[in-house]
């Protein structure tokens, strides 16, 4: 028997981890409203003096919107899936933001719904979803313009520059 909650993406199977690996990436998915979270996690902990387990085998997400709705909800109606595992660091970052890439989760809603399908706020640590949906007219206008010159102008076949327009 395994002392964790983690599954094997897609199957029914419990999750046996490889601990030579560095850490793995995971979806949890809420099982009342279909809404999920993919995140990674790192089997050990390093800092100068030591390495240590990480709090993997329980860990259920950084998300404080995953992590209320679970206390609210219950772990019960949580799935918690390993999609992959990886050797390194660079490779488990890498991998976390092309699942979360893949699966869109700062812009993909709920079917016949605006509300969020992931509870994600971020994506690679960096890039965020918006607090509210913003067009600068003033841009909008711009980007017309520069369209319309770029309608009107020629390329060089050889270079691929724009030619200038003789008026």
């Amino acid at each position: 028997m395994v002392d964790h909650h983690w599954l094997i993406y897609g199957k029914e199977e419990e999750f046996i981890p490889n601990l030579d690996k560095f850490g793995f990436v995971y979806l949890i998915t809420n099982l009342k409203n279909g809404k999920g979270y993919i995140g990674c996690k790192q089997y050990l902990m390093y800092n100068r003096l030591k390495e240590t387990e990480s709090n993997w085998k329980t860990y259920m997400g950084s998300s404080k919107w995953l992590l209320k709705d679970i206390e609210e909800v219950g772990k019960e109606h949580f799935k918690f899936e390993i999609i992959a595992e990886y050797k390194n660091k660079r490779s488990l970052r890498y991998y976390e933001l092309y699942y979360q890439m893949k699966f869109n989760v700062l812009s993909s809603t709920l079917e016949g719904t605006d509300e969020p399908a992931y509870y994600n706020s971020r994506v690679g640590g960096k890039f965020y979803r918006p607090v509210e949906s913003y067009q600068d007219p003033e841009l909008r206008k711009k980007r017309k313009i520069q369209l319309d010159k770029n309608r009107n102008t020629k390329r060089d076949p050889i270079t691929g520059r724009f030619l200038k327009q003789n008026e």
